[in-house]
């Protein structure tokens, strides 16, 4: 039996399609897309990924310079493993760098293995607090690392591995221990009017290489520690009490410092920028400047964020 044109017709578009129509849509073409209608429209639903972004990751705070070769605070006269007296270089320079060998005052006597690592350190100035004028502790720089290479009774031979600067006849070995890189968030800075953290406050007490204009990216020490609750990344505002001229920024010793307003005066806070731990001692801790918005002077007054 054959089937009527239309029907035909109609078995075709369905298998064209691969749609079955309804009654409805037998009776009403133009429902399903037949003869007297349009083709069903298709809809493509785009599923779109936000972009991944590091924006919103701690962040390091530091390079390992600012960080491995700065310094720290320690006692007037400390004790350390060993000290350099010799160089296998000593008779074609002065100073040392890196793969340069030089000679110790001490070896297995003092326990020292090959394959021992230490920090190369020379000591600096004593540290006076700006404005409590207390002794601090001496500040010794890190010039960089050695290893030990091979040792004799009361001598021994090391490799200078790495230097920040350079290496001076006289200095230091002290047990190595690495300084990580700290990480850490940065958040909106304090302006004008806003109200105190009511956290551990401090002062800025010393800064690298005796710089006296602190601005971004300076390496300081502040007379916070870990007594007060003060860990790596942490930030801190800088802030300070700005009035008259009878006190403020005023030159003492190698410095200028910011001396506080007399008891009874009350001005508002001037915020001056941020800063960011680095490494923490007991009492101390150093830091790098992370922002400035003014010229910034020992002495000026941290708060933790």
């Amino acid at each position: 039996m054959r089937l009527p044109v239309r029907l035909v017709a109609q078995v075709s578009l369905v298998v064209a399609l691969g749609v079955v129509p309804t009654a409805q849509a037998q009776e009403r073409p133009e429902l399903a897309g037949g003869l007297m209608g349009e083709a069903p429209v298709q809809i493509t639903r785009i599923e779109t990924v936000a972009p991944q972004t590091t924006e919103a990751a701690p962040q390091p705070l530091a390079s390992e310079n600012e960080v491995a070769c700065f310094g720290y605070l320690g006692p007037d006269r400390e004790r350390f493993a060993s000290e350099i007296i010799g160089a296998q270089e000593i008779a074609e320079q002065e100073d040392f760098t890196t793969n340069n060998l030089v000679y110790l005052n001490s070896g297995a006597d003092r326990g020292l293995k090959p394959g021992d690592e230490f920090w190369i350190i020379t000591p600096g100035d004593l540290v006076i607090h700006p404005v409590k004028n207390s002794d601090m502790g001496r500040f010794y720089t890190y010039r960089g690392r050695a290893t030990i290479v091979c040792i004799e009774a009361h001598t021994a031979t090391a490799r200078v591995t790495h230097t920040c600067t350079d290496i001076p006849m006289g200095s230091f070995l002290k047990p190595f221990e690495p300084i990580p890189i700290p990480l850490g968030r940065k958040s909106a800075a304090a302006v004008a009017c806003d109200p105190p953290s009511g956290k551990a406050k401090g002062r800025i007490v010393y800064t690298r290489d005796g710089v006296y204009q602190i601005g971004t990216d300076t390496d300081v020490i502040v007379d916070l520690g870990q007594a007060e609750g003060v860990q790596p990344g942490d930030f801190l505002t800088i802030y300070r009490y700005a009035s008259g001229f009878e006190y403020g920024i005023k030159p003492s010793g190698t410095y200028w410092v910011n001396l506080p307003p007399p008891p009874g005066v009350y001005v508002p806070r001037t915020y001056l920028g941020e800063l960011a731990i680095l490494s923490v001692g007991d009492r101390w801790a150093t830091a790098r400047v992370t922002d400035a918005n003014r010229l910034i002077e020992v002495g000026d007054e941290v708060e933790i964020k």
